[in-house]
C-alpha cells in the first residue's frame, strides 16, 4: 500500500516538474522572440535612416527612400498596391514622382535596374500645388533641332491661346525643377511635359490647323505703298535716309520757283551725300510739271506712287533715284569663308552709291517678324565681310511669346568644336568612343575554307552592333576569307587599309558598317527656323548625324561662325 502511494507521489512530482520546465522554456522563447523582434525593428529603423533621402519639389524638401526597380515593378504597383494610395489621384501622384525622378530618361516608364526615389508621404504632397493632370499622364519630350519652348507647347500640346501657353509654361517649370535656364534648350534634351487631356468631340467638324504666316522675300509686293507710309519711312530710315515732312521744298524753274509742301510731298534726304528725292504719295504732281523739273537736270527727282503701286516697287524707285545699284533678287550673295559658303538673300539687295573715297558696301534689306530676326552676331559677321543686313520688323496683330535663346559665350561655343586625331588607329578608336560601342583588339577568328582546311585570322577590331558581328581588318583581305566569315560565322568584314585610306573614306566605311543614314555631302543650315529657309544659309560639307546632334567635317569653319552651330545644338568635329 505504501509502495503504491509512493509511486503515485513520484508520478505527481514528475508531472509538476515537467510543467515548470515547459513554462520556463516558453517564457525564455517568448523573451527571445521579443528581443529579436525589437532588434529587427531597431535595425529596420536604422536601415531606414541610412537610406532616407531628400529631394526638392516646388521649394520644399521631400523625404523619401531610394529603391532599385525589379521585374514587375511599376508606379501603379508601388503607389497604389504597396502604399495603398487613392486610385483616383494616381495621375497627380505620377506628376510628383516624375518630377522627383528627373534623372531618369523617362520618369513615367520604369526600367529594370533604375534607381528611383519614392516619397515617404506622397499623400501629403498632394496638398502642395501641383499641375493639374487628371486623366492625362506626363510625357517626356526630346528636343529637336529648330525647337523652342513655346513652339513645342503649340505643336505638341495643341495650345494656342496666350494665357494658356503661359499657364502651361508654369506647369512645365514645376515638372522640371532642376532646369533653371528656360531661355535655352538643347537638341536632345529631355523635358517632362504635362500630358494632353483628351479633347471633347464636338459633332463631326474637323479642326483646322492655324495658318502660319511666313514673311517671304517678296512680301513687299503684297503691300501698297500708299497704305504703308510709316513702314516706308522705317525702311528708308534703316539706310540712313531721313524723311522730311515739315516746311517747304524749293525747286527752281525758268518761269520761277516751285514751292512744294513737305507735309503732302515728303522729301527723302541723305545728309552724307546731300541727295534728295520727292515722294508723291497721292500722285498729284502734274506730269508736265514733273517733266519740266526732271528735264532741267534737277537734283531732286520725283517718285510718283500710283494707286496700285506696291511698297516693293516704290522702294526700288527710291533707291535707284538715290544712286543705289540693284542686284539680282533671285540669286543669293555668296561669301566663301574658309570651308563655309555663306549665302544671303533679301527682298532688296543693292550696292551703296559711290561717294568721295568711301568704300562701297552691299545692303541686304528685308521685311520680317520678331521670331524670324537674324541673330545680331551674324549681322556683325556680315558687316565684317562688307555687307549690311537690314531687317524691318513688321508689327504683329497677335504677338506670341517667343523663346529667345541666350547667347552662348565664346568658350561655350568653342567647347562644341572638337578635333579628332589624324592617326588612323586613334581615329578608329575615337569613332568607337563616340558611338559608345565596346570592342576588342586583335580578336582571333577561325574560318573553314574547305573540308579539313581552316584559316586562323586576326581582326584588328571586333565588335557587335545592333545584333551584327563586325570585324575591322587593317590590311588587304581576300574575298574568299570575307565570304567564308560571312557565310559560316555570320561576321561582316570591313577592310580598312590604313596606309592608303583617307580619314573621310575611313569614316564613310565605319558609318556604312553601322548603317548610319548619312553620307559626306554639302549641308545647308538655315539661320532661323521660323523664317524663310534660304534667307541666311551656311553651306558646308561633311557628315551630319542628326540623331546624335553631330556634324563631322574636314572643312575649316571660321571662329566667328562657331556660335552658329552652338545655337543649333550641333557638336562640330573636325577630322583631317
Amino acid at each position: 500500500m505504501e509502495s503504491a502511494i509512493t509511486s503515485h507521489r513520484l508520478k505527481k512530482s514528475l508531472i509538476f516538474s515537467l510543467a515548470l520546465f515547459c513554462c520556463f522554456s516558453l517564457s525564455t522563447v517568448s523573451s527571445a522572440q521579443e528581443q529579436a523582434a525589437g532588434s529587427q525593428q531597431v535595425e529596420a529603423q536604422l536601415s531606414l535612416r541610412k537610406t532616407l533621402r531628400t529631394r526638392e519639389y516646388q521649394g520644399k524638401l521631400i523625404e523619401g527612400e531610394e529603391r532599385v526597380v525589379n521585374r514587375g515593378d511599376s508606379w501603379w504597383r508601388i503607389l497604389i498596391e504597396e502604399k495603398g494610395l487613392s486610385e483616383k489621384r494616381f495621375h497627380r501622384y505620377l506628376v510628383i514622382v516624375a518630377a522627383l525622378n528627373f534623372h531618369l530618361k523617362n520618369p513615367t516608364a520604369l526600367e529594370i535596374g533604375d534607381t528611383i526615389f519614392i516619397p515617404m508621404r506622397p499623400e501629403e504632397i498632394v496638398g502642395i500645388k501641383v499641375p493639374s493632370s487628371e486623366g492625362s499622364t506626363p510625357t517626356v519630350y526630346r528636343v529637336k533641332r529648330g525647337d523652342h519652348l513655346f513652339k513645342i507647347i503649340r505643336k505638341e500640346l495643341g495650345i494656342r491661346r496666350k494665357k494658356k501657353i503661359l499657364n502651361t509654361f508654369m506647369q512645365i517649370k514645376e515638372l522640371n525643377p532642376r532646369k533653371k535656364n528656360w531661355n535655352l534648350i538643347f537638341v536632345g534634351e529631355r523635358i517632362l511635359f504635362p500630358g494632353r487631356s483628351p479633347a471633347p468631340v464636338v459633332g463631326t467638324v474637323e479642326s483646322r490647323k492655324p495658318v502660319v504666316k511666313v514673311i517671304g522675300l517678296d512680301y513687299g509686293r503684297n503691300l501698297l505703298a500708299r497704305n504703308n507710309p510709316q513702314l516706308l519711312e522705317q525702311l528708308m530710315g534703316s539706310l540712313g535716309h531721313e524723311m522730311l515732312r515739315e516746311g517747304e521744298e524749293l525747286l527752281p524753274l525758268e518761269e520761277g520757283t516751285v514751292r512744294m509742301n513737305r507735309d503732302s510731298y515728303p522729301v527723302i534726304h541723305n545728309s552724307k551725300t546731300d541727295r534728295k528725292v520727292i515722294l508723291d504719295l497721292e500722285g498729284k504732281v502734274p506730269s508736265s510739271l514733273q517733266s519740266k523739273l526732271e528735264g532741267q537736270g534737277s537734283s531732286v527727282p520725283i517718285v510718283k506712287v500710283k494707286k496700285n503701286t506696291s511698297l516693293h516697287e516704290t522702294v526700288d524707285s527710291l533707291l535707284s533715284s538715290l544712286g543705289y545699284q540693284s542686284m539680282p533678287s533671285n540669286q543669293p550673295i555668296v561669301v566663301q569663308d574658309g570651308g563655309v559658303g555663306v549665302q544671303v538673300k533679301g527682298e532688296w539687295m543693292v550696292t551703296t552709291p559711290e561717294y568721295k573715297n568711301q568704300k562701297q558696301e552691299i545692303y541686304v534689306i528685308s521685311l520680317t517678324d520678331e521670331s524670324a530676326k537674324t541673330p545680331d552676331y551674324l549681322k556683325d559677321y556680315l558687316s565684317i565681310k562688307g555687307m549690311k543686313l537690314k531687317e524691318i520688323v513688321l508689327p504683329s496683330e497677335n504677338p506670341t511669346p517667343v523663346s529667345v535663346p541666350l547667347d552662348h559665350s565664346r568658350q561655350e561655343a568653342t567647347d562644341l568644336i572638337k578635333s579628332w586625331p589624324e592617326d588612323k588607329n586613334a581615329l578608329v578608336d575615337t569613332l568607337f568612343e563616340e558611338f559608345e560601342i565596346p570592342f576588342t583588339i586583335d580578336h582571333p577568328l577561325s574560318v573553314s575554307l574547305s573540308a579539313g582546311i581552316r584559316l586562323d585570322v586576326k581582326a584588328d577590331r571586333f565588335f557587335e552592333y545592333q545584333s551584327n558581328k563586325i570585324a575591322l581588318i587593317f590590311q588587304p583581305t581576300g574575298n574568299e576569307v570575307k565570304r567564308a566569315l560571312r557565310k559560316y560565322e555570320d561576321i561582316n568584314v570591313v577592310e580598312l587599309n590604313l596606309s592608303a585610306i583617307t580619314s573621310r573614306g575611313l569614316i564613310t566605311r565605319f558609318l556604312n558598317a553601322l548603317r548610319a543614314q548619312t553620307v559626306y555631302r554639302e549641308h545647308r543650315f538655315s539661320a532661323n527656323e521660323n523664317g524663310v529657309k534660304d534667307k541666311f544659309v551656311l553651306a558646308v560639307s561633311g557628315f551630319l548625324l542628326s540623331n546624335r546632334s553631330l556634324f563631322l567635317t574636314d572643312r575649316e569653319i571660321p571662329k566667328d561662325l562657331h556660335q552658329f552651330f552652338a545655337k543649333k545644338g550641333l557638336r562640330v568635329v573636325y577630322f583631317r
